[in-house]
């Protein structure tokens, strides 16, 4: 069970739609119902964040995407052209009144591993 995407894409809301949609109806029967609910999340929440926080959404600048997929896990790896950010977790409780910052903390409670360095974002979840 291998899959590979890997695309760079104009930094625009519908453009990074439709990419996504490619990849969700190619991933679709290959993982489990649960995975790819949480992977459909994930990918939507990165992908927005990098047009929206990343790019500003400046159709000029783009976003690379990956998704791999083998037998143990899957990868999913986010650039944007952004100045890049420092993330640091906090609970909940310090996101209920802020208007941005849910969509990466929510993105990390999904993933077994996420790592942000910069303008790039990694998540793996793990094939239970």
């Amino acid at each position: 069970m291998d899959y590979r995407f890997e695309k760079k894409v104009q930094s625009d809301i519908k453009g990074v739609k439709n990419i996504v949609e490619e990849i969700l109806q190619n991933i679709v029967d290959i993982i489990n119902e649960n995975i790819f609910f949480n992977t459909k999340i994930i990918l939507y929440e990165l992908v927005i964040n990098g047009v929206l926080h990343g790019n500003c959404q400046d159709i000029n600048k783009s976003l690379s995407i990956k998704v791999m997929i083998n037998n143990s896990c899957i990868i999913i790896e986010v650039t944007d052209e952004g100045t890049g950010i420092i993330y640091k977790h906090k609970s909940f409780g310090d996101y209920d009144f802020c208007e941005s910052g849910r969509g990466l903390m929510l993105v990390e409670g999904l993933s077994d591993k996420f790592t942000v360095d910069g303008n790039r974002v990694t998540c793996i979840q793990y094939l239970k």
